[in-house]
Formats: C-alpha cells, structure tokens, sequence
C-alpha cells in the first residue's frame, strides 16, 4: 500500500518529490457556533418529515404548481458561451432551492412534464464564479418529470409516532434543534480540519507542474460534468468547450493544485513518520462507508470482490484519511469567545 496513492492521477504521471512539511504550531481559531432561527428550525422539521409525505407524480397534462418537486436537465451559458460546471442531469429542484438561482424556480411554475424552455435570469451576487456574478445568464432546461408533494399533518400522533422523536411537535421539536446543535458543531470542526490542511499545504514547498493539474481536471471533469454531457448528446464541439471552461478556471485550477499539494505532503508525512496502515484501520473505514450507504459489511465486501478498482479507492482514502488523523493530533483547534 503507498501513500503516495491518494490522488487518482494515471500511473504515466510523475508526481514530484517532495519534503514533508513541519506541523509545529498549526493552529487555528474558529467562530463560535450560531444560533438559530425559527425558520431555520422549521425548515429542518419540514426536511427530516419529507420522508413521511406522499408523492404524486404529475401527468404529461397537468401544469407545475408552487410547492412541487421538479426533475431537469439544464445547461446555462452567458455571453454565448457555456458556463462552467452548469451542466446537470436529472437534478430535483424545489421551491427551497430558490436563494441559489433566484427566479430560476418561479419560471417552472405552469409548464409541463417533458417540456423544454429558455430561462433568463441575472446569476446572484454570490455566485461561486466571481467573474459572471450579477451578469446576464440564459439556462436551458427540459422538464423530466414534476411530482406533487403532500405532507402529513404534523400534528397528527399518527404523524409524531411515526417521525419517533416525540410525543408532540414541541418534544420533536426539541430533537430537531439538538440534532442541529450537535450537526453544527460537526460543521466546525471540519470547517477546522479543512483550514489546517490548507495551512499545511501552504507550507509544502513544491511546483506542481501544469500538465498535473490538467490531467486532474480532466479526472474531475470526466466523472460529473463530462458525464452529463456525453448524456445528454451535446456535441463535440460543446464538450470540448465544456472540458476547456473547467480548465481555464483560475479557481478551479488553484483547488486542484492545493488539493494535489495536500496530498503529496500527507505522503511524505506518511513515510517520515513511518505510519502504516493496518487491516484494522481499513476495516473500520468500510463500516463507516457501509452504514453511510445502508448497506451491511458483507455486501460492500462482496462489491469489493467484483469490482477491484473499489478497493483501490478504499485504499486510497483510508490512507488519506490516516494521514489526516495524525495531522490534526498534532494541530490545535480554538474557538473565539462568544
């Protein structure tokens, strides 16, 4: 097992050698954690109940009404040219997913199960791309399917029995703020964990050569974006541009070199403290992967036997993950005074 296998560049790639960074004094402050709102908490009370609605799923005839689920393909381009990580296939958006796009939501609303349509609309003041936020974007989507949701009474026992966090909505109630409590500390510490590794590869002294950083583009390219195009028969032409927008994203670009960085600098911590990774280590990695899918240990291990490149990526990210563990045990983590 090597260590130097935590990314999931081709075997032609030559990584360059590298020293393993110091973790003396790697430390970090974090903000305190936030209160909530009612909306926030309501919100979370409508998310974990949506598995105890019902769904029906509209007819090619009937109209989109506010409040239902939608399925679509879509693509957004600006200034004629394809925007970059828009393409998706067979996402569900709703009514709650309205602060990403503004507006895009609202102008589903009327239209019909396999329709397609042209949607204009300004992109928002904190789109990730910097570079096009408020500026003019034209998204086209085809309408896969609508389905109307239908929640329970939340008040019912019968509703309140089956949710199992109480006997009335303010005992769940209850849970649900716990829970969000518990989730947002959670969120801390790996917002925590994140920024140490960002530090640390900050301190890894060495150039990563473009042809790398393109090569791993093209990985992360191939399996989202490049996939959904190839799905939805866009052309040569348009997968190229597509493939071209990531490659000459600046940002994107910088998060493929520090993520690339990271890795070599977790490898070369891996040998120089000659840490191992057992058979323990790896075994508890597939328990936490199998209950994160449902799935018992026996079923991910016979997924394994059949498809051997799973258990390189297992591999893979048990490496990593060790490599992790031993950094932020040397590192310190503080939180401001509230």
């Amino acid at each position: 097992m090597d260590p130097l296998n935590v990314t999931e560049l081709s075997e032609k790639s030559r990584l360059p050698e590298v020293r393993a960074p110091s973790l003396e004094g790697l430390s970090v402050t974090l903000p305190s954690p936030r209160g909530f709102t009612a909306d926030d908490v309501r919100q979370r009370f409508l998310e974990l109940a949506r598995a105890h609605a019902t769904e029906r799923y509209r007819t090619p005839t009937e109209a989109i009404v506010h409040g239902d689920e939608v399925l679509l393909d879509l693509a957004a381009y600006s200034n004629g040219r394809l925007i970059p990580f828009s393409v998706r296939k067979g996402v569900w958006l709703t009514h709650d997913n309205e602060p990403t796009l503004p507006g895009l939501y609202a102008a589903l609303i009327g239209h019909k199960p396999n329709e397609g349509l042209v949607v204009d609309i300004p992109l928002p003041p904190d789109y990730p791309l910097p570079a096009l936020r408020r500026r003019p974007a034209r998204f086209l989507i085809h309408i896969q399917a609508a389905r109307e949701v239908t929640y329970p009474s939340l008040e019912s026992p019968e509703f309140l029995h089956a949710f199992g966090r109480g006997q009335t909505v303010a005992e769940a109630t209850r849970t649900i703020v716990e829970q969000m409590v518990a989730e947002a500390a959670d969120f801390l510490l790996l917002e925590g964990q994140q920024r140490i590794l960002e530090e640390l590869a900050s301190r890894t002294r060495v150039r990563i050569p473009a042809e790398l950083i393109d090569e791993e583009i093209r990985r992360c390219w191939n399996a989202s974006e490049g996939h959904a195009v190839r799905e939805l028969e866009f052309s040569e032409q348009e997968q190229r541009e597509s493939l071209d927008s990531w490659l000459r994203d600046e940002t994107t670009r910088t998060q493929v070199e520090q993520r690339l960085r990271l890795a070599l600098a977790l490898g070369a911590i891996c040998r120089q403290e000659g840490l191992t990774l057992t058979q323990e280590r790896v075994e508890r990695l597939l328990r936490e992967r199998a209950a994160a899918a449902g799935l018992t240990l026996e079923q991910v291990a016979e997924s394994l036997r059949t498809e051997p490149e799973h258990l390189a990526y297992i591999d893979q990210v048990a490496w990593h993950l060790m490599a992790v563990e031993y950094v932020m045990s040397r590192a310190q983590l503080r939180f401001e005074e509230p």
